[in-house]
C-alpha cells in the first residue's frame, strides 16, 4: 500500500506541478496582456497630452493676437480723435493769422476788427458743434453743481440758487463736462 500511497502521491505533486505551471503561464500571459494595455493607455494619454498642449498654445496664441489688435485699435482711435481735433483747429488757426496779417495794414478800421473777431467767434462754434462740445450757458437757470461752479452769492428778488449772472461759460463734450461755467448764484433777501 505504500507503494500506492506513494504512487498516488507521486501523481498528485505531478498533477500540482502541472497546475502550478498552467498557472504561471496563464500569470505570465495574463501581465503580458495588461502590459500591452497599460502601453497602449499610456500612448492614449500622451497623444490626448499633445492634442491638448497643441489646443493650449494655439489659444495663447490667439490671445496674444487679440491682445495686439486690441492695443492697435486703441492707438488708431486715439489717433483719429487728435487728427480730427487738430484738423478742426487749423481752421481757427488759419482765421487768426488771416486777422494777424489784416491788423499790419494801416488801413485798420474798428468795424473791421470787430467783424474779424465776430467771424471767428462764429467759426470757433461751428468747430465746437461738429467736435460735439456744447455751451453751458445757464443764465436764469436753476444753479447745477454738476455743471456749474457758484464763484459768489447776490440777494435777489428770485428764488433761491438760480443763476444770475454767468461769469465764464461752461463746456461739455457729448455728457462729459469740460469745464463748469462759473456763475453767480441768487440768495432770497
Amino acid at each position: 500500500m505504500d507503494t500506492k500511497n506513494e504512487n498516488q502521491k507521486e501523481i498528485n505533486k505531478n498533477n500540482l506541478d502541472k497546475e502550478s505551471l498552467k498557472n504561471r503561464t496563464e500569470s505570465n500571459s495574463n501581465s503580458i496582456e495588461d502590459s500591452e494595455d497599460k502601453d497602449k493607455k499610456i500612448e492614449a494619454l500622451l497623444e490626448e497630452n499633445k492634442k491638448l498642449n497643441d489646443m493650449f498654445l494655439r489659444s495663447k496664441a490667439e490671445l496674444d493676437n487679440f491682445q495686439k489688435r486690441t492695443v492697435k485699435q486703441i492707438q488708431q482711435a486715439q489717433l483719429y480723435s487728435v487728427e480730427k481735433l487738430s484738423s478742426e483747429l487749423l481752421v481757427i488757426i488759419d482765421s487768426l493769422e488771416a486777422a494777424s496779417n489784416l491788423s499790419e495794414g494801416t488801413n485798420l478800421k474798428i468795424d473791421d476788427f470787430i467783424e474779424g473777431n465776430n467771424l471767428l467767434l462764429k467759426t470757433t462754434k461751428e468747430v465746437f458743434e461738429k467736435l460735439d462740445i456744447e455751451e453751458i450757458d445757464p443764465k436764469n437757470q436753476d444753479f447745477n453743481p454738476e455743471y456749474h461752479q457758484a464763484m459768489s452769492t447776490r440777494e435777489s428778488n428770485k428764488s433761491n440758487n438760480k443763476v444770475l449772472e454767468v461769469l465764464q461759460k461752461g463746456y461739455k463734450l457729448k455728457t462729459k463736462l469740460l469745464r463748469p461755467a462759473l456763475v453767480i448764484v441768487s440768495k432770497k433777501n
